[in-house]
């Protein structure tokens, strides 16, 4: 346990990333700020939750790259530390990135009179299993594209605006029930529709459990088949 807490403490402090999060979190609400000084400041939490999977997005990509984008990747995966542990570590830095977004948000909506304590658990349960899942995936790509920009764009497309929109185009044009079936339970369909709302099913939560657990799996097990 100490080992992992270790290289957490290590992973977090060597890419700076809280320092780049907490600015980018703090630029994006003073945009939003400036937006909506007319249109009333209710609307800025649900809008930051529209916005916040982007830095998320970024923030991962750019992190989960480093070593590989580095070529350092050797060096860390075979130095003291095992790759288990390095691979659980970079997960936890992407649920400790979603937490402070997590605390962020509640911040901005008890600042803007519209936190409900509530749903409170149920908004951080969201934030948890999307740090996940989304981390799990980027993970898995940047070990097979060793590249923050590629991984980037391969995480917008499978999970943003492209995919979800071809998806609910294809929702509401198909009389297909079974292709209905198989859009509303793919992950990438749930990760953001149901973080936009706040809001995951347990049904939804399964399956994006499920999936994080899969692509982290897969990430691991390339990791342990690379010559290093």
């Amino acid at each position: 346990m100490e080992r992992i807490l270790k290289v957490i403490t290590l992973e977090i402090k060597k890419k700076r990333f809280l320092k780049n999060l907490i600015i980018s979190l703090f630029a994006l609400t003073c945009i939003l700020f400036l937006v909506c000084v007319k249109g009333g400041m209710t609307r800025i939490p649900s809008m930051l939750l529209q916005l916040v999977p982007y830095i998320i997005l970024v923030i991962y990509s750019v992190s989960l790259t480093q070593e590989f984008e580095n070529k350092t990747d050797k060096i860390i995966f075979t130095g003291i530390f095992s790759r288990n542990e390095i691979m659980v570590s970079k997960i936890i830095s992407c649920i400790v990135t979603s937490i402070i977004c997590f605390i962020f948000y509640e911040i901005m909506s008890i600042i803007c009179n519209t936190f409900n304590g509530a749903t409170f658990f149920n908004e951080l349960h969201v934030f948890l299993i999307y740090a996940f899942t989304l981390g799990s995936f980027i993970l898995l790509v940047s070990v097979i594209t060793p590249n923050a920009i590629l991984t980037g764009i391969i995480g917008y497309v499978m999970y943003f605006d492209l995919i979800l929109a071809l998806l609910n185009q294809a929702l509401e044009s198909s009389r297909n029930e079974m292709l209905k079936h198989v859009i509303l339970n793919l992950p990438f369909y749930i990760a953001n529709t149901g973080f936009y709302i706040g809001n995951y099913t347990l049904h939804q939560s399964i399956i994006m459990i499920s999936c994080g657990i899969l692509f982290l799996g897969s990430a691991c097990v390339i990791i342990y088949r690379k010559n290093m």
